[in-house]
């Protein structure tokens, strides 16, 4: 998206946004259409991370961009939204369609806002953000000085991602054995003739290894330091800030930090890092200290799965098409399911995931769905 306003022209970016929006006091000015709407409200986030007020800024305003789509230019078309667009914009999230190349320039934008259909879990964050933007344009004043939204349309929907939050579904976005040996299996074979080579081999082997052993999130790997690693006579943790920009400390084993020390090696830096050192935990293949991207973490994840799903194509099919719709995160179910398949007390499992309560953690829990399948097996076969 270029920099100027979104209006019929052009959207602003994450860092535009930022800079132009109102100040948290003009809630209570007037406001006169949906851009200086979204505007105050993404600016209330400024505080949060980076990664959060974008991800909040692009469903708000893909979302905009859908509604000019279904009903023509204008300047105040969320106030009017209802539950009826609600349900088709959901419907649609859930199969895009490419949108015109020249509406979508004469809107500001300069790729389309939905590639793929969206995921649950994407699903859910576009419902959780709506919700939260139509709460608070409720609280804004529009011409005359009545609300800017009367209503919130997005309120049953996200009761109802509520409620599905709390059923004791089990997690499926965890690799298997066989497919976590095939990731492995295609970094151990990465070329390592030369030393840029190396350093890319080193780098994918740390980020999976980080991602699965310490259940980090991208953004969470992203922007570790080596100091965050902090050792103590019981051994070494890991204190930094995660998801809702919460500081956390959670227990790093010893195998991590084997991890750790081959790829410190590998940089020439000395194998354990040293107290509030401020490089980062992922370095850059090129630059001095440079760290890398979220969105870079992603790529070189993705490569990977990738790789792997050629690996085992033809051999296990089924496999191969779950490791070309991993990402990132998946590392991070992986290492929470497996975490509890091999006996980990759940309690702990729970504190190093950071979930909010035990039956979240439940969720990653393979082992019932396997008795309860093997015993119904046993049955079967018994059965005359």
């Amino acid at each position: 998206m270029s920099t100027n306003e979104f209006q019929v022209v052009a959207a602003p970016s994450s860092q535009a946004l930022i800079s132009q929006a109102a100040p948290a006091e003009l809630v209570s000015a007037e406001v006169v259409d949906d851009v200086q709407a979204i505007r105050i409200f993404i600016a209330g986030y400024k505080h949060k991370s980076s990664h959060t007020t974008r991800a909040y800024e692009k469903e708000c305003y893909r979302f905009l961009l859908w509604l000019r789509l279904k009903r023509g230019a204008g300047h105040a078309h969320l106030p009017a939204v209802g539950i009826d667009d609600m349900n088709v914009y959901m419907d649609f999230v859930r199969e895009p369609r490419p949108f015109n190349e020249e509406f979508l320039k004469a809107n500001g934008w300069d790729h389309q806002p939905f590639r793929n259909a969206l995921s649950k879990t994407s699903i859910a964050l576009c419902i959780t953000v709506l919700h939260r933007l139509f709460t608070a344009m409720r609280e804004m004043r529009g011409p005359g000085g009545q609300p800017y939204c009367t209503y919130n349309p997005v309120k049953l929907l996200h009761e109802g991602l509520a409620s599905r939050s709390n059923q004791d579904d089990e997690v499926e976005q965890a690799l298997t054995e066989i497919e976590w040996g095939a990731v492995q299996e295609v970094i151990e074979g990465l070329p390592q003739g030369t030393e840029r080579e190396k350093k890319h081999y080193h780098r994918a082997r740390w980020i999976m290894q980080l991602l699965y052993r310490a259940f980090l999130r991208r953004e969470e790997a992203a922007n570790l330091k080596m100091g965050n690693f902090i050792a103590s006579p019981q051994g070494w943790s890991l204190r930094f800030v995660g998801k809702g920009d919460k500081w956390s400390t959670i227990i790093v084993t010893s195998k991590l930090m084997d991890e750790l020390k081959v790829y410190r090696t590998s940089l020439g830096l000395p194998a354990l890092p040293s107290p509030g050192e401020s490089r980062p935990a992922i370095m850059a293949v090129t630059g001095v200290d440079k760290g890398v991207t979220g969105q870079a973490i992603y790529l070189i994840c993705k490569e990977i799965f990738g790789w792997a799903a050629d690996l085992i194509e033809g051999s296990d099919n089924a496999a191969a098409a779950r490791l070309r719709q991993s990402s990132p995160h998946w590392m991070r179910h992986t290492g929470v399911s497996h975490s509890m398949e091999m006996g980990v007390d759940p309690r702990y499992v729970q504190a190093q995931a950071r979930h909010s309560s035990l039956n979240i953690t439940a969720r990653y829990d393979h082992k019932k769905r396997q008795a309860w399948r093997d015993a119904f097996n046993a049955a079967d076969n018994s059965k005359k």
